[in-house]
Order: C-alpha cells, then structure tokens, then sequence
C-alpha cells in the first residue's frame, strides 16, 4: 500500500558522456558528488552506472541526492550550485547534464510479523533474500535437471563474472587493468585471485603432463636443464648406476664457490641429482616456482614505478596491471603445453599444431605492448621505449630469480 508523501525529496543528475571522457569523468564524479553532499540540507547520493551500454555508444552516468526538503534544494541551486556546476567545465560540450527533481514513496509489502529464518545461516529474512548470507528464502532440493542447468549456465553463460573476465583479458589487452582502475570491479574476478587461479592451473599442468621434467642429469654426467625435456633412458638390466659414496666427487661437478659450508651443501645436492636424474629438483623447483612469482611480481611493479612518475600512479595500478599480464601469460604457457603434449601423439598432422605455438609467441610481446599502452596512455614510441627498457629488466631480473630458485630447490633436496 502506498503512504503519503514525505517531505524527503531525490535530486537526480543524468549525464550524457562522449566515451573519450568516461574514465577522467568517472575519477572526477565522486570527488564533485562529496563536494555537493557537504552542501546544507543533503542527506546522501548514490552514483549508478547503466551496465547495457553498448560500444561507441554515449555513456550515462546518473547521481541521485537525497535532501531534506524542497527548501534545501531550493537554497543549493540559489547559493551552491553556480560554483559546482562550473567545475564540470573541463570537460566542455562532451557532456550533457540533464535534472529532475523525484518524490520518494514507501510501500507496504505485508510481511508477516515474524521473519522467515535463514535456512544457511539463521538469520532472520523479511524479504526475499537474507542480508546475512544473501541466501534465497526459497530454497529446495534440486533435481538432477536443475543441477546440470546451473553448472551450465556457469561455466558458459556469456554474462557470467569468470568468462566475462578472460575473455576481455585475452582478448581486450590492458582493458580489464583499466575498467579495475576506474572502480569497475563488480563485473570482473579480482586480479589477485585471477592470477592465483590461472599460475596454480599452469604449475599443476606443468607437473602433470608427460615429459614436464625440468632438470636431468644424463648418463655421461652432464646436467640439462630444459623444460619439456625427456628424462634420461633407463638403465638397462643389471648396469643400473651406484649413488657415489658421500664425501666424494664427480667428474665437472667440482663447487668452490669459497664458502665451505655452501660448497658441501651444493656437493652434496649435486650427488643427489645424479642419483634420481634430476626428478625430485624438478618437483621441488615447481613447487617453489609460484612462491618465487609472488616476490617477482611486486618488484616488477615497483620498477614500472620509475618509468611511469608522471602523471603520479598509485602502486597499487602498477601491481594489477602485472598481475592481468601475468595471469595472461600463463594462459598461453598453459595453452603451449597442451598443444606440445599433443604433438608427441602419433597421429597424422599433429605436426601442425606448430603454427598455434608460433602464433602465441608472437601475440604475446604484441599483447603486452598493447596492453601498456592501453593503460597509461602513451604514443607508440615512448610505449615502445619503455617496452624495450622494462623488457630488458623484467628477464635480466627473471633470469636472478630463476637462478636463485634453483640454488634453494638445490639446497632443499
């Protein structure tokens, strides 16, 4: 049932935005929105963002102000407003404002006196949904049609927040980094759980596929490391190797780094290599691997810091966009290894899966360039200069933390 009119009234503001101007429009939005609400007479505002929009299209942004009364409304376009509004002059006639003034009305829904519990957490619900744990209060066993219907719909159901989210990351370079930066989060995974997602698939696929043997030592005493690399031929009946005796020395595997006790540890690591070919390094270094990445990654991003000081970043913006290029290349690393793992099936043509190896290595530098200068913002060249410089730093450093990596895994048998 509806009551009568309060004196409670909303001020609407709708604005029509060129698409060039949304990002700086939406980082100067809440900042003016504070500004009006420390006005007399406001109670509260809501900024709302239409999710339908469709590409190239104007962008609408619309602010609803609660005030007391029509008085205090009245006093803000009279005293207030004149110095507001002329702030939103920067961005000149790429966008349209557009007023109203609505009368909140309060319905009547009728509940009954006492609430429906939760059934998950036993709170109680007045309306349909609990504010406790967001459970519906219409629950029921599901049958096995609606069981399968709601994995479909998602794991494939093209507004869902998973595959919303790869397809803008490999598809949309830079894009999901920039929509997270704006404040549009909703419609996205979190960057720090999209990359722990995506780096703990390839790592697992990594120890899983055939062949995925990262170090071995072969039979002439020579230590390989290469990943995809086959591990080392069996022995054949009755010449099976004997581990050498503690204490002793292999031929080429002499350590004098100067430091005693760090030459018998990697002494004696070396003689544990040679025993099982490699195999409990390789095991060890991926499972460290990913702990060494969580380090790496916020380096990095201090580092991008330094190229990108003006105009002034957060490095927090630094970090996610590390993190959205990261959680793209171990896609393709994951990609990559399933198609190699593929090709080593005898079958006819297999071979030319090739090309989708190649068309990745290729995509993958374009990927990040693009990315980057999606971003920050930046012509061709100074992205290109920076993509060079950050390049030459990012594997100089990733080659230290591979290195290091592999002298604790060493260090850890």
């Amino acid at each position: 049932m509806t009551q009568p009119e309060t004196a409670e009234i909303i001020y609407e503001v709708e604005c029509i935005l060129d698409p060039s101007i949304v990002a700086a429009f939406d980082a100067w939005l809440p900042g003016h929105v504070r500004q009006v609400l420390a006005c007399d007479g406001f109670t509260g505002a809501e900024i709302q963002a239409p999710t339908d929009a469709a590409p190239g299209q104007p962008v609408v942004r619309r602010t609803q102000y609660r005030l007391k009364d029509m008085a205090a409304l009245e006093r803000y376009v009279q005293q207030d407003a004149p110095r507001l509004r002329a702030d939103a002059a920067v961005f000149g006639d790429k966008v349209a404002f557009s007023r109203r003034v609505l009368s909140p009305h309060s319905v009547d829904d009728r509940l009954p006196e006492t609430p429906f519990a939760c059934l998950n957490c036993g709170a109680p619900v007045p309306g349909r949904y609990c504010a406790s744990c967001g459970q519906s209060r219409e629950v029921h066993v599901l049958s096995m049609h609606e069981v399968v219907g709601d994995v479909t719909h998602s794991l494939l159901h093209l507004d869902s927040r998973a595959w919303n989210t790869l397809r803008t990351l490999v598809l949309r370079p830079g894009e999901l980094t920039r929509e997270f930066i704006a404040g549009r989060h909703q419609r996205y995974l979190p960057p720090f759980r999209l990359y722990l997602v995506i780096s703990v698939m390839f790592f697992a696929l990594s120890a899983l596929l055939p062949d995925a043997q990262m170090l071995h030592v072969n039979a002439q005493g020579d230590t390989v490391i290469a990943y995809g690399a086959s591990p080392p031929a069996a022995e054949a009946p009755g010449e099976a190797q004997i581990p050498p005796a503690s204490g002793t020395e292999l031929p080429g595997y002499t350590v004098n780094i100067g430091w005693p006790r760090l030459d018998a540890l990697l002494q004696e690591a070396i003689h544990k290599l040679e025993a099982d070919g490699g195999r409990r390094l390789s095991e060890v270094f991926l499972h460290t691997a990913p702990k060494l990445m969580f380090l790496f990654l916020p380096l990095m991003a201090g580092i991008a810091m330094l190229f990108y000081w003006r105009p002034r970043r957060l490095y927090a913006e630094h970090l996610v966009a590390f993190l959205h290029a990261h959680a793209f290349l171990f896609l393709a690393l994951t990609a990559t290894s399933i198609v190699n793992a593929i090709m080593r099936l005898d079958a006819p043509l297999v071979g030319l899966l090739g090309i989708v190896n190649l068309a990745l290595m290729l995509y993958v530098p374009w990927y990040v360039f693009r990315a980057m200068r999606v971003v920050y913002g930046e012509g061709r060249s100074r992205t290109a200069v920076k993509f060079a410089a950050i390049s030459l730093l990012y594997f100089t450093l990733l080659g230290i933390t591979m290195v290091l990596g592999i002298l604790y895994s060493m260090l850890s048998l």
